[in-house]
């Protein structure tokens, strides 16, 4: 099921207070409007009854796929909470769940994202069944051969899954600051058909590189940047 709440927020524009329903949670199976909502960047979004301006308010989603068997839970990253301090609440949400789910249910696949456009790109990827981590594999190749013009710090890889073809992948870069979208960078398909083969035989090298639950180039390298310093 979904779950919604109602909360009393101001319009950051005019400061006028109004009650408004927002999601915690969407069950795409059942609520196949939610998803549209999401995908359209219209779920959790509020109209001021004032001065009419359109704002979307960011808070942990989970979102549910049972015909997929996926959990994906969103935390927005802030200024409040760093990667580190989402991680660990993460771990304590899935010690709970476990602890509640039956001996004989199967455990659903779940991800944790940080951003919307993550949490879109990743219910691509699924619908699509493509492979999370060796998609991820190939963001951290583009990453590490352009850094100079890819900075992890300063731009984000999306896989555009729509507009990419049975040739090639179409990546965009995002601009992290500004959420704007550029260059569009190509990838062969049969490179990713050849890393998804090489993924069966040896699938704990891609385990040890992206373990999860939020498996992220981008991360990595600026994980493996501070580490450095």
């Amino acid at each position: 099921m979904s779950i919604s709440r109602t909360v009393n927020i101001s319009c950051p524009s005019c400061g006028t207070q109004q009650d408004v329903q927002l999601y915690d949670a969407i069950n795409v199976e059942a609520e196949p409007e939610l998803k549209d909502a999401l995908m359209l960047n219209q779920l959790n979004r509020v109209e001021c009854s004032d001065c009419d301006l359109s704002f979307r308010v960011d808070l942990p989603l989970l979102y549910n796929d049972p015909a997929n068997n996926v959990l994906i839970h969103w935390v927005p990253e802030t200024e409040e909470a760093s990667r580190e301090e989402i991680l660990e609440e993460f771990d304590r949400s899935m010690e709970q769940m476990n602890e509640m789910m039956p001996a004989d249910a199967e455990m659903p696949k779940v991800r944790l994202v940080t951003s919307r456009v993550e949490l879109v790109e990743l219910i691509f990827l699924i619908e699509a069944e493509l492979n999370h981590r060796v998609v991820e594999y190939i963001k951290y190749s583009i990453y590490t051969r352009n850094m100079e013009s890819t900075n992890p710090q300063k731009f984000r890889l999306l896989l555009n899954v729509q507009d990419s073809t049975d040739e090639e992948f179409c990546f965009v870069k995002q601009d992290v600051e500004s959420q704007q979208l550029g260059e569009i960078l190509r990838y062969g398909r049969t490179s990713y058909d050849s890393m998804c083969e090489l993924h069966e035989e040896n699938p704990e090298e891609f385990l040890d590189m992206f373990p999860g639950p939020c498996i992220s180039a981008r991360n990595v390298l600026i994980e493996d940047e501070e580490l450095d310093r």
